[in-house]
Order: structure tokens, then sequence, then C-alpha cells
């Protein structure tokens, strides 16, 4: 008597995909195809769902591989994360200092495409001051795709010399008093006058810090 052996398919979690590109073997971003006998479906998301990966759990009969940052975690004995999981996270300092410092533009974009673009502008924004690369960039940024984007701040970047600064923390924002600009000097000098001090109490909901609730007696000339 003959027994049919089934097989268990398996959905795997990685970072690199280069070691399961054998054999017969569709990728794509997004799930391009079905799983199916023989076939190794690899699939391109960041940041992919438990949810949508414990879907097709029971309709791989063969491998799933999921490339991604951050995978989700399920406990299935048909589930398996690959030793690229557990790297620690990417140190993108010295990807982001080749971009800044390095003539060659080509040895460059190999490394500077895995660095965030939102990280990477922040360097630039500390360290170049070419308005044309702005320019570029706000243009590229409104139609492109990110691959772009990344292709115009590789090849449009001038490299500087010395040492590239860090981008500084942002200052927590103190409540702006209503009709003050955040570039006034003389504004502590100026609220310090009881008519405008008594104007601040009747029209803000928010006092500058030390200012007093209570309306200030006025002496007027007569």
């Amino acid at each position: 008597m003959l027994r049919r052996v089934t097989t268990m398919g398996m959905l795997i979690f990685t970072r690199d995909a280069q070691a399961y590109r054998e054999g017969d073997y569709v990728e794509g971003k997004g799930v391009v195809s079905s799983p199916s006998d023989g076939l190794t479906v690899i699939v391109h998301e960041k940041r992919p769902s438990k949810e949508e990966c414990m879907g097709w759990l029971d309709l791989i009969s063969y491998r799933m591989v999921w490339v991604c940052d951050k995978a989700p975690d399920i406990k299935d004995e048909r589930v398996m994360y690959d030793k690229t999981m557990k790297r620690k996270k990417s140190d993108y300092i010295p990807a982001i200092q080749a971009t800044l410092r390095w003539s060659d533009r080509n040895r460059v974009w190999s490394g500077m495409t895995k660095v965030p673009v939102p990280l990477m502008l922040s360097f630039l924004r500390e360290n170049v001051t070419d308005i044309n690369l702005y320019r570029l960039l706000a243009k590229s940024f409104r139609w492109c795709p990110e691959e772009w984007q990344q292709a115009a701040i590789c090849f449009a970047t001038k490299p500087i010399s010395g040492r590239p600064a860090f981008p500084k923390k942002k200052k927590k924002e103190e409540s702006q008093i209503q009709g003050f600009r955040e570039s006034d000097l003389y504004t502590d000098m100026i609220i310090q006058d009881g008519k405008v001090a008594n104007m601040i109490r009747s029209t803000c909901d928010e006092l500058p810090k030390g200012m007093k609730k209570r309306k200030q007696g006025v002496v007027d000339w007569l």
C-alpha cells in the first residue's frame, strides 16, 4: 500500500534574499504569485503584518520568503527566522559619511541605498548649503519614487572636507505669545509694560513664565 507523503511548506523571514534565489523562484514587492510546489516566492515588504503572513501559512507547499526590516512574532513550526534577522540594528554612519565625503559616487551608491532617506536628509541639512542641491531634491521628492530620490542625493551631493557634523536635537518649543514672533529680541522687555501685560492676560490662554494672572494697575498721564 502506497502512502502519499506531504511536505510542510516553510515561511521564512530574512533581511537578504540572495541565499533563496535558487531553483524556480519569483520575486517582487508584495506577493506577486501564489505559492506552489517547488516554487520559492520572495516577497519584499519592510514591515509585514502578522495577520497577512499567517494568512499564507496553510497555502505554502514549498517556500515563501519575506525580505523585511522587522518581522512579526509568529510561534509556529512552519515559520523560520534566518540568521540575518539576528543581526544588530544597522549602523548607517559609515554610509552617511561616505555620501558626504567620498568623490567616487558609484562606490557611495552601493551603501547609501540602505540609509533611510529622512536620516540622510538630516545630515545633509547640517553639512551642505548648496541651494541647487535642495532645489533638485525638492523636485525629485515631489514626483519620483524613493530609489530616484536616493539617486538624486547620491549623485548631486558634492563631497565636503572635514568631519561631518551630526544633526542637533531640536529644542523643546515654548509656546509663543500672541502678537510676538519667535525672532523678537525684546519680548521680555516689552511685556514688562503694564498695558501690554494686561492685553496678554486678556487674550492668551497660557501666560508667559513668571507673569501673574491678576491684572496690574496702570497709571496714565492726563
